[in-house]
């Protein structure tokens, strides 16, 4: 069980745990552990099915004699499924186990869903943060993912950014091993309303040094490795690669997924489309400017030909004679001063 810590006697005086304690009849190995948790203790111990004790005493093996763990399956009142210690046994637990967030900081450690190792509660929303100074990458193993469908997920977020990385629900599942390149991730959990599930439980574990990347183990293959440029902040943290290894088992064979290729092809006959609907516009555009210049020019030559072909009438008055109508164009204006001066 996560978080088990070992099984004892209780001899009473003094008790393993030395802080507050409960009884319930509904008493499952999370209710215990939320109990002292809640009430600020590191450490929870159950016995009977039914009582719960907490305490802080890093040194609780020396108050109580270690007793095999069998003699601590006596069934938890609120799950049958759960051993909650003994009579005159005591089994401790973690309450680090099933916590909705919590700061990490140590090289190795394991992280649960809330709730655990009863199923997560609905309307959860959880941080864990994993800062480890000095470390080159942190290795991330999830030992077990039931997350129940596609809204409740798991992420994890470059720290200093807070950039997705991954994400991962019941239809994206989480890869058997990966490598992170930072020493600051954010893991982070939320669940719906609706269903509930067993949870996750990750194993991280922060190294110094890059792990090899040609090196594979005998009953593991190479299936995909992904790299990512991650930013850094300027506190200390120095630009890297997000590094993701997925090692499959040799009985599964790798299939090359067409994918990328029908992504390809769709994107060169957007272009291919693109340029011809341009194209086409820039010829209508062209053409129809020729045609209006055409037309301008058609205009202006009719106009000077009409212009041409008229003619003016001239009157001349002479008081001996009537008024007579003749056509006669009139005489540049140099020579003609008087416009009504015949020759």
């Amino acid at each position: 069980v996560p978080g088990y810590l070992g099984c004892y006697k209780d001899h009473g005086n003094p008790p393993p745990l030395t802080g507050i304690s409960e009884t319930s009849k509904k008493l499952t190995i999370q209710t215990c552990i939320s109990f002292c948790r809640n009430q600020q203790f590191k450490f929870a111990g159950l016995e009977s099915g039914y009582a719960c004790f907490c305490g802080n005493n890093l040194e609780y093996w020396r108050y109580g004699e270690a007793a095999s763990s069998t003699e601590c399956n006596s069934v938890c009142f609120g799950d049958h499924t759960q051993p909650c210690g003994g009579d005159g046994r005591v089994v401790l637990f973690d309450t680090l186990i099933g916590a909705c967030g919590g700061n990490y900081t140590s090289p190795m450690s394991v992280i649960y869903s809330p709730d655990f190792p009863d199923t997560y509660a609905t309307g959860r929303v959880c941080y864990w943060t994993i800062q480890v100074p000095g470390a080159a990458q942190i290795h991330f193993n999830f030992m077990l993912f039931d997350i129940k469908d596609s809204t409740d997920m798991v992420e994890l977020l470059d720290g200093y950014t807070y950039r997705v990385l991954a994400r991962f629900d019941n239809r994206n599942r989480p890869p058997i091993s990966f490598n992170i390149s930072l020493d600051f991730v954010i893991m982070y959990f939320f669940s719906d309303q609706t269903n509930q599930a067993q949870g996750f439980a990750v194993l991280y574990r922060a190294t110094t040094e890059q792990l090899s990347q040609d090196k594979t183990t005998p009953n593991q293959t190479l299936a995909e490795m992904i790299t990512e440029q991650a930013s850094l902040s300027s506190n200390g943290a120095q630009s890297s690669k997000i590094l993701y290894v997925i090692t499959t088992s040799p009985s599964h064979r790798s299939h090359t997924m067409p994918g990328n290729w029908l992504v390809y092809g769709l994107t060169g006959l957007l272009i291919l489309t693109v340029t011809a609907v341009l194209a086409k516009l820039l010829l209508h555009f062209t053409v129809k400017q020729n045609r209006t210049l055409r037309n301008s020019t058609r205009e202006i030559l009719d106009s000077h030909q009409v212009a041409a072909s008229e003619e003016i009438w001239s009157i001349f008055y002479k008081p001996s004679t009537s008024i007579s109508i003749f056509k006669k164009r009139l005489k540049s204006q140099q020579d003609d001063c008087n416009p009504l001066v015949g020759d």
